[in-house]
């Protein structure tokens, strides 16, 4: 098959998640693979990146997969506002030199709605994979407007794929949509979170973290809705001196998340390591005892399925994460290893507790290991992408 992908976040230095994961994994199979992206990040004084070039997985080194770039002067929100407007010429290129059976996006505003208008026109199978409310990861002037494309792109694509229920419960109210559509959990690489590279020692060592140490540990990105204040105010009333906080990742509360751990005078205990590189993250899970989603309960973090507690089960760590509705009807609280909570202001008392009783931290750990091989096995969820879009294609045919 050839399948062609696209995203409106730059592909060459987003944080590895399934928009690689899947690409790659297709790519490996054997089918031709094809991505549109949007160079975030980039300046106007950046080399611009060609048209159209063949890169190296980023997940699987071994697969290739053909990298389109879009013209646009930049990657800023003026780049966003041009893209937006001139994508649907653009794109018709794109289609003429990849010929692709089917389109698979995750794209809404920047160029998703474009992309489906033009698919609807050439009868090429649309299939749009909902992982996040667009309209709420940030709001801004133009949130109308994305609301606008987000409900005609759940509406009109000819498959409407979420990676939880209760996304594609969100996707279909908004939209009265009508046409196929299901739940496909994402792929996880499970044994890649199995092996370490380093030392867990040498890495507490250079970390500051004694040998005897407890450490809770987040990873990801900074939202407003991640928690991290409440996780760090708790943290500073309910933590042991011998308990380390390690927070992993990058984002727009950074300034006032540091500012906070000084103000309380945890700056010893409280770490922040900046993003990791993937093929690291295992080492760093290594080193902690108990990992923690604090994100605050609202209607984009419930329609969410986190990938950071995917991989910290598959890391074999005891996990707790405030209770968030599409990680509990995916879950069903089937794992005793995985412990929910009202609120981020929870989560630190409910990790001391897990603390307290260290004998049990190995079995749990373990309980969430075999449920995150069961339900997200890479090769299992390719395999189904690779069925729903054959079914895609008869749909359509």
């Amino acid at each position: 098959m050839r399948v062609l992908f696209i995203h409106e976040v730059n592909y060459l230095t987003k944080p590895i998640f399934e928009m690689h994961e899947l690409p790659e994994g297709l790519a490996s199979r054997g089918h031709e693979v094809g991505f549109v992206h949007f160079p975030e990040g980039t300046e106007r004084t950046s080399p611009r990146l060609p048209f159209r070039q063949r890169i190296k997985g980023r997940v699987e080194p071994e697969s290739q997969i053909e990298l389109f770039t879009p013209w646009t002067p930049n990657g800023s929100i003026s780049g966003r506002l041009i893209t937006a407007f001139n994508l649907g010429f653009q794109f018709r290129r794109i289609l003429k030199q990849f010929s692709p059976d089917v389109v698979y996006s995750y794209s809404v505003p920047t160029s998703g709605w474009q992309a489906l208008a033009v698919c609807r026109k050439k009868g090429i199978p649309y299939l749009f994979r909902a992982l996040d409310v667009s309209t709420q990861i940030r709001k801004s002037i133009f949130t109308p407007l994305v609301s606008t494309a987000e409900r005609y792109i759940y509406r009109n694509a000819d498959w409407l794929s979420a990676n939880n229920q209760a996304m594609l419960d969100y996707a279909i109210s908004r939209s009265k949509r009508d046409k196929p559509s299901s739940v496909n959990l994402p792929p996880l690489d499970v044994e890649m979170f199995q092996g370490v590279g380093k030392s867990p020692n040498d890495l507490r060592e250079s970390l500051g973290i004694p040998a005897d140490a407890s450490v809770i540990m987040f990873m990801g990105s900074f939202f407003y809705f991640s928690g991290l204040p409440e996780l760090i105010q708790s943290f500073a009333v309910q933590s042991t001196q011998t308990d380390y906080l390690l927070i992993i990742g990058s984002g727009e509360q950074e300034a006032e998340l540091t500012e906070k751990v000084r103000e309380l005078g945890i700056s010893n205990r409280v770490l922040f390591t900046g993003f990791v590189n993937f093929d690291d993250l295992p080492d760093y899970f290594s080193i902690a005892d108990v990992a923690v989603n604090s994100f605050v309960p609202s209607e984009v973090s419930n329609t969410a399925l986190p990938n950071k507690v995917l991989q910290y089960m598959a890391a074999e760590l005891p996990v707790v994460s405030t209770r968030l509705t599409g990680l509990e009807r995916t879950f069903r609280n089937t794992s005793p290893g995985l412990v929910f909570v009202d609120s981020p202001e929870d989560v630190v008392s409910a990790a001391r507790r897990l603390l307290d009783d260290k004998e049990s931290l190995g079995s749990l750990g373990e309980a969430n290991y075999q449920m995150a091989n069961r339900l997200f096995a890479k090769n299992h969820a390719i395999e189904e992408v690779e069925t729903l879009i054959s079914n895609l294609q008869v749909l359509k045919s």
